[in-house]
């Protein structure tokens, strides 16, 4: 235990390092991110060899799960993910407060002070400008408190939900986890016994190994050498080349199609069904040209001074879409709930619990608790109870949604609430109007950039999988909520205060924050604020309808093509960075099936690992190349 605990603390250490000091990737930037990805590879890489040679030594397989599972409940705090982003929330607006931008003329008595540092001398000049004299912990012990309390809430939250449906998921609805399904595959046969694991003995592995990492190895040698021949197929959207988009239209968003092909993307959504597949390439195109149409027309909704054009319609629209299927998972799921309740009510001895994890009764205190803390945090950081009430409803129907279709998918950069899906259920239904500047600020300010613990719950439904329902399960989880806060925390604060968070120009520091304090500047200041409105309300209701008609014809009609995430993913902007990825491995996958069928897509899914593994490999052993000969000058190795 020890050794994963040590190899949590390094990898939180390494992140925020290469993100912030040599710039080389954003390795936290996901719901399975290279924080959690370059680790196990390498320990999987090492085990290898030490059972071939030395196999006292070595991991066994359920050791190997442990570590994983580990790693990535505490590597989704690290770096970009949260700790960066949270600790310039914190400091920035005292920081870059001025008369200029009237930050403390317009809100800073509507602050929610006790989330902030101590505002004491020294201590916000010194996280960016860098001091000698010792890091001033205590400034920063009730911020890392109550982040830690809310991460613990929204973790408490997101364990009841997997309790509760995760059976039904697994058992009834049969979804196939792609991000589990790959870890049990690679850490199987971790027996004490000499020999080589199954997977180093699979030649269509290390076909996929070597696809992934050749590009990357290779490119390595333009590190040294200016004018050396690079392989570019594997850039990141931001690459050495520039942004790897297309304008297709002054009537769409800026670069809405991407050519970004990233093979850990590929390998999990390989697993993933044709349908959904083909709903969320082909529904992604729908939506652009509907998009084309209404802003080529100039067609909008809303009431006078606060109209949606084409982009705002389809983010109503997909956020409808989202509620819509959350309402469907539910009501799927009527039957079990209902069993879960009578053991709630009438536990009876020797019967099988119908949820995991927690027992019957610690479901609903979990759901309970950490409902109620919440409601408690935000309501003591601003929010009125109505807005509350919203706020909470559309951050936890983003969230279940999205536990159930990365079980489902695999595709780990489903952010479903980023497209305004917190705010957007108050300005429709309160209207800026009707909320105070205290309001104001916590709806605008409490968001993916500050809640610590955010990205669990999409994890857990899989670290369930992973563990195969080990009574170890639950504390593994709470342990690695608790360290990953502390580690990522703390460290991204004596970073700063050691070398001057300015001095890294970064953007998670200062520039996403400063962001997002104009933001909430400009809702106070502006005097013609928004009302209730109907029509965007209708095209919100459209899209929950339009998600639940689908979801009854993909229900009842076996050759149905289209599965209703297709609608809640439309206007994703994550999508619109890897939709070409994406259909790409639905073509692949198609043909396959066409030519080869089942057997020989059993047969290639190895393959699928391999290009896991070998591009996370050569990520890896670029960025060590980067921090030895290039410790302050990246090479922009990894990114969105």
């Amino acid at each position: 235990m020890l050794a994963m605990v040590g190899t949590l603390m390094f990898t939180c250490v390494m992140s925020t390092y290469i993100e912030l000091s040599t710039r080389s990737a954003l390795l936290a930037m996901s719901n399975l991110p290279m924080t959690v990805l370059l680790p196990f590879v390498f320990w999987l890489l090492g085990n290898a060899v030490l059972k071939r040679f030395c196999p006292r030594l070595s991991l066994s397989s359920s050791e190997m799960r442990v570590l994983f599972c580990l790693l990535w409940i505490g590597g989704l705090f690290a770096g970009f993910n949260w700790a960066t982003q949270w600790a310039g929330m914190m400091a920035a607006p005292r920081y870059f407060a001025s008369p200029e931008n009237r930050w403390e003329e317009l809100y800073f008595d509507d602050l929610p002070d006790w989330m902030l540092p101590l505002n004491s001398p020294g201590v916000v000049d010194g996280f960016y400008q860098g001091v000698w004299s010792g890091v001033p912990w205590g400034a920063w012990l009730a911020p890392l408190f109550w982040a830690g309390s809310i991460a613990l809430a929204i973790t408490g939250v997101g364990l009841g939900l997997t309790a509760l449906f995760q059976k039904q998921w697994a058992q009834h609805e049969r979804l196939v986890y792609p991000l589990a399904e790959v870890s049990l595959k690679l850490t199987e046969g971790f027996d004490r016994k000499p020999g080589w694991p199954p997977f180093v003995k699979n030649k269509v592995f290390w076909v996929g190994f070597l696809v992934a990492a050749i590009p990357l190895l290779w490119n390595i040698g333009a590190y040294f050498i200016p004018d050396f021949p690079r392989i570019a197929i594997f850039d990141p959207m931001f690459g050495p080349r520039g942004r790897r988009g297309v304008q297709l239209s002054r009537y769409l968003p800026p670069f809405a199609f991407s050519y970004r092909i990233l093979p850990t993307l590929s390998g999990f959504t390989f697993l993933c069904e044709l349908n959904i597949l083909f709903s969320i390439w082909s529904v992604f195109f729908t939506g652009l040209v509907a998009q084309y149409g209404m802003n080529r027309i100039g067609f909008t909704i809303g009431l006078e001074g606060q109209t949606a054009d084409g982009g705002g319609i389809l983010s109503l629209f997909s956020n409808g879409a989202m509620a819509g299927l959350a309402a469907w998972g539910v009501w799927t799921a009527r039957g079990h709930i209902k069993r879960v309740w009578e053991q709630v009510r009438k536990p009876v001895a020797h019967e099988a619990s119908e949820t995991a994890i927690l027992s019957p009764r610690g479901t609903a205190f979990a759901l309970a608790g950490g409902l109620l803390y919440m409601a408690f945090w935000l309501y003591q950081s601003g929010n009125s109870a109505i807005t509350l009430a919203l706020w909470m409803a559309a951050f936890w129907i983003g969230l279940f949604v999205s536990m159930k279709l990365l079980a489902a998918i695999g595709f780990a950069y489903l952010f479903p609430f980023w497209a305004g899906g917190t705010p957007i259920l108050g300005d429709m239904f309160v209207g800026t109007r009707n909320m105070s500047t205290a309001t104001l600020v916590s709806t605008h300010m409490v968001n993916h950039r500050l809640l610590a613990g955010w990205r669990v719950p999409t994890a857990l439904p899989n670290i369930d999988r992973v563990m195969a329902r080990s009574p170890k399960t639950n504390g593994l989880i709470w342990i690695g909520v608790l360290l990953g806060v502390l580690i990522a925390g703390l460290y991204t604060i004596w970073l700063c205060y050691t070398w001057g968070g300015a001095s890294f120009h970064s953007w998670a520091l200062e520039g996403s924050a400063r962001e997002r304090y104009n933001i909430i500047a400009g809702e106070v200041a502006n005097t013609d604020r928004s009302v209730p409105d109907t029509e965007k309300i209708s095209v919100y209701a459209l899209g929950a309808l339009g998600a639940l008609v689908f979801a009854v014809l993909q229900a009842r009609i076996p050759w149905w093509p289209i599965h209703p995430i297709g609608l809640m993913v439309m206007y994703s902007w994550q999508l619109r960075i890897y939709v070409f990825n994406i259909f790409l491995v639905w073509l692949a996958k198609l043909l396959v099936l066409k030519f080869g069928g089942i057997l020989l897509y059993r047969r290639v899914r190895p393959c699928c690992y391999g290009l896991i593994v070998g591009f996370v490999f050569a990520i890896g052993i670029a960025f060590l190349v980067d921090v030895i000969w290039f410790p302050d000058q990246g090479h922009g190795v990894h990114g969105w």
